[in-house]
């Protein structure tokens, strides 16, 4: 067995063994022990985690300080069968949630349950445009498909960034922290009550970076604002509005050569980084959130308004286009619950969205690119466009879902959700056919699709703070509008490109909260029908296509020990298998990019003798996976499989007074030189290397 899977099954046995040992012992004081037992996300209403038939986790608001992370991986990675990965330094990532590392839309991202995107215009960088860096108070992740209440996407999980609420006193932060290559980050927040009924919270964050490789720097703004309106008689407004500014210099993965003697290279040719390749993002949310309680009943409005650019040069390609985009949403997120006086309860619901986005590809300068295999070459000419047009998307989603106790000790959950989609394709270009360099333009059209996904579940107290649960959930994806209407020849001319994705999950799960230990595991099963993937024709040219079916399998396991008043231990591992199943190129093998094993490891240390401190080391390990899906071997007959790393980190904070805190990390403290990621694509092995030893101190103030 790998020795890393190893150290990580010890440290969850022996977690587990100990925990034990306290199991006849209820928990007497939940915040006391540490543990985030409450979650909204499933339900949009605070639930006991015991009570859920579903694996969802979260990080609170001490651990979120403890982190004090400049990006969400660092926080969100030590939840089980959780990785994101943090690309080149920046503020972009990819994820890695019971699916292999992917760009593909197979997550929910939310903020306070309202989308942070349209499914139709999926960026798998979307959680940059959450509040994270000026105000969060949790993060929760669901696991798996969603509930009834969530659609597309919802496919492997839903990531939920919570805001902090407004505070009942007068209070203000100030909060600035500084690291290696350049890095500034400084926050402030305050919040005060207007009156007895209402309040509001204002915060802002300025994030600035070099980066530790060249041409990866980034700079950030950030503003929220927040007010809450307690209209009596259980009813109350809550109206949020966000703002960021982002701008990112823009590297690439570097071949054999590169990573082997100078890794802080951009990866980009000179000819590239003489147009200073950057990528621009604007996003701007408003939403108010009605609420209301009547006796056991329950009722939710959330209508909202969503604006994001998106603006960035395509350096993956040799000729380098230049990619604009703009969307703007209206979408409403309608909820009613009600209790029964047989004690079950029923959810119901609908979510409406209405989209428009806007698609420009261009050429910025004169390019010849390199024959290819029958000598033709390719010419690019400054100003040509590649597509230039308008999406219309409409999505109409209406839920329901009955919850209802058959014995004192099991409930069971049943939910249905039914989603229509249309899509209304603008074409500007003016032209239709093959349009040179492999693209095709379509002429206008409209194209609509409809799913109908059921759930149930069945969730078994076994004692007050214990219960099983077995659970099935039906999801799906959209495609989105790019991949149906931005079409190359090698799509043969079929204007639609893919279908949708369908997938069914199965899932077995256990979740035990004790005085000084909590423990979670979960077992899945999920297929996915007509998976969208890229697949790749005799030349190493790149397309879409509906593979067959792919299935995704594993473990997740999950302990936190407090072992007393100055030490605590927690680990998060999971272990899985991703395959195509009846794929017609790659039937049989493992998909590329999936660590067979994700680990995370935390001891934090309290010292009696110095209160207020906190140090914690944590060790993160990814295991082994493919580089490609073709699991082909090199010409020495050796398969091309990355080994994954073990790192680790040091972070540690000190509460010297009600008022004032210092706060410090060293990430990678070994300085280990590793992969972050690599791939292997038109026969050249690609890596993304990992940051070296960085460290960051930083104080915080409050008043």
């Amino acid at each position: 067995m790998n020795k890393k899977i190893q150290i990580s099954l010890l440290s969850l046995l022996v977690s587990q063994y100990c925990g034990t040992a306290f199991a006849e012992t209820p928990v007497m004081d939940d915040e006391a022990a540490g543990f985030e037992r409450i979650t909204v996300t499933a339900t949009r209403q605070e639930s006991l985690d015991t009570d859920l038939a579903m694996s969802v986790k979260g990080v609170g608001k001490e651990e979120l300080a403890l982190d004090n992370g400049q990006h969400v991986a660092e926080s969100l990675n030590s939840i089980s069968g959780v990785l994101i990965n943090q690309l080149s330094g920046g503020q972009g990532h990819k994820a890695a949630i019971r699916m292999p590392m992917n760009t593909g839309g197979y997550y929910l991202y939310l903020q306070d349950n309202i989308p942070l995107q349209s499914a139709a215009f999926f960026n798998h960088n979307a959680l940059w445009w959450s509040s994270f860096n000026s105000n969060v108070a949790r993060m929760e992740v669901l696991k798996g498909a969603g509930t009834a209440l969530y659609g597309s996407g919802a496919v492997a999980g839903t990531v939920n960034i919570l805001s902090a609420d407004v505070t009942d006193s007068p209070q203000t932060s100030i909060d600035l922290m500084l690291g290696e290559d350049e890095y500034t980050k400084v926050q402030a927040s305050h919040s005060n009550k207007i009156s007895d009924t209402q309040g509001f919270r204002i915060s802002g964050s300025y994030l600035n970076n070099d980066g530790w490789r060249d041409h990866t720097g980034s700079e950030r703004g950030e503003v929220t604002f927040r007010h809450e309106l307690d209209l009596g008689d259980n009813e109350r407004l809550v109206t949020s509005f966000v703002a960021s500014d982002l701008e990112q210099e823009m590297a690439a993965s570097l071949t054999k050569d590169l990573y082997d003697n100078d890794k802080t290279n951009s990866g980009l040719s000179d000819e590239v980084l003489a147009s200073d390749p950057l990528r621009k993002t604007q996003y701007m949310r408003l939403s108010t959130q009605w609420d209301k309680v009547d006796g056991n009943n329950f009722y939710s409005l959330i209508p909202y308004y969503r604006y994001r650019t998106n603006d960035y040069t395509a350096t993956w390609n040799d000729n380098m286009p230049k990619v604009e985009s703009e969307v703007q949403t209206l979408g409403l997120l309608a909820l009613a619950s009600f209790e029964h006086s047989s004690g079950s309860a029923t959810t119901t619901g609908i979510d409406i969205e209405l989209t428009e986005g806007d698609q420009l590809s261009y050429q910025p300068l004169d390019y010849e690119g390199e024959p290819n295999w029958k000598g033709e070459v390719d010419t690019f000419v400054a100003g040509e466009k590649f597509y230039d047009d308008t999406t219309q998307f409409i999505s109409i989603s209406p839920y329901i879902q009955h919850k209802r106790s058959l014995t004192e000790s099991l409930d069971l959950t049943l939910g249905a959700r039914y989603d229509y989609a249309k899509y209304d394709f603008d074409n500007h270009l003016g032209v239709y056919g093959d349009i040179g360099h492999g693209k095709i333009s379509i002429e206008n059209r409209s194209d609509d699709f409809n799913h109908f996904s059921p759930k149930a579940s069945l969730n078994y107290h076994l004692s007050e703070n214990s219960s099983v649960y077995a659970r099935y959930a039906n999801s799906f994806r959209l495609p989105t509008a790019g991949s149906i209407y931005h079409l190359t020849t090698k799509d043969d001319g079929n204007a639609k490109a893919v279908d949708p994705e369908t997938s069914d999950t199965y899932e077995l799960g256990y979740k035990a909260n004790w005085k000084t230990v909590t423990f979670d595991t979960a077992i899945y099963y999920m297929d996915v029908d007509d998976g969208i993937v890229h697949a790749y024709n005799d030349n190493g040219q790149r397309y879409l296509t509906n593979a067959a079916r792919v299935t995704h399998k594993g473990i997740e396991a999950s302990v936190l020990w407090q072992i007393n008043e100055q030490l605590n231990i927690s680990t998060a591992y999971s272990q899985s298998k991703h395959e195509f199943d009846e794929h017609e190129k790659y039937a049989g093998n493992e998909m590329s990019a999936a660590p067979d094993y994700i680990a995370n490891v935390r001891v934090r240390y309290m010292p009696a003798f110095l209160q207020g401190f906190t140090a914690m080391l944590e060790l993160q390990s990814i295991g082994e996976y493919w580089l490609d899906d073709a699991n082909s071997q090199d010409d020495e007959g050796n398969d091309r499989i990355e080994e994954g790393y073990t790192i680790g980190n040091l972070k540690a904070r000190y509460q010297v007074s009600k008022q004032f805190s210092l706060h410090a990390r060293i990430l990678n403290v070994t300085d280990e030189e590793y992969v972050q990621e690599a791939s292997y694509r038109y026969g050249k092995t690609k890596f993304s290397p990992g940051a070296p030893r960085t460290a960051y101190v930083g104080l915080s103030y409050n008043w």
